[in-house]
């Protein structure tokens, strides 16, 4: 009988793991706030963001009408024991009133110190790079968002910076 309920438990774990139950990982990886400024660590690689502001123009773009350009100077460092993979579609803004996600422009031609669509990250190596957002020009409760995720070492943070 203990035998029995011990194969049932176990599979009752394995099915919460298996099927990415995300609300169940969400309690034990809780969101933590980014300030700007501070160094912050995620379970691959440590960031600081150095600043964002909204520019005007951006290696000859500018927002489409109603919008504005948002830059974020962010460099990331590898702490993980092997290379990861970097994605520039980790990171994210999004805002309640249009309840919309943006992601970065991918990079532009010529412009190395954006941060590419894909890269690798390997352990001791830091990569400065800009992301650039268009962002609708009456926003509220605007954040800027990272978050991981890897079914292999079954990780999940949140990370976000309140932009109001």
């Amino acid at each position: 009988m203990m035998r029995r309920i011990f194969v049932i438990l176990i599979g009752i774990v394995a099915l919460f793991m298996f099927t990415g139950c995300a609300a169940l990982i969400s309690q034990f990886y809780p969101t933590v706030e980014i300030e700007i400024g501070n160094r912050h660590s995620t379970h691959w690689f440590d960031f600081t963001i150095h600043s964002i502001e909204v520019v005007e123009g951006y290696a000859g773009h500018t927002a489409v009408y109603g919008h504005q350009l948002w830059k974020v100077d962010i460099t990331q460092t590898g702490t993980f024991h092997e290379p990861v993979p970097m994605f520039d579609t980790d990171w994210f803004m999004d805002d309640d009133s249009f309840r919309a996600v943006l992601f970065p422009h991918p990079q532009f031609e010529g412009r190395e110190e954006m941060m590419p669509e894909a890269f690798w990250l390997p352990r001791g190596q830091s990569e400065r790079h800009i992301m650039l957002f268009e962002v609708p020009m009456h926003t509220t409760n605007l954040t800027l968002s990272y978050e991981e995720m890897d079914d292999r070492y079954i990780v999940w943070s949140h990370f976000v910076l309140d932009l109001q």
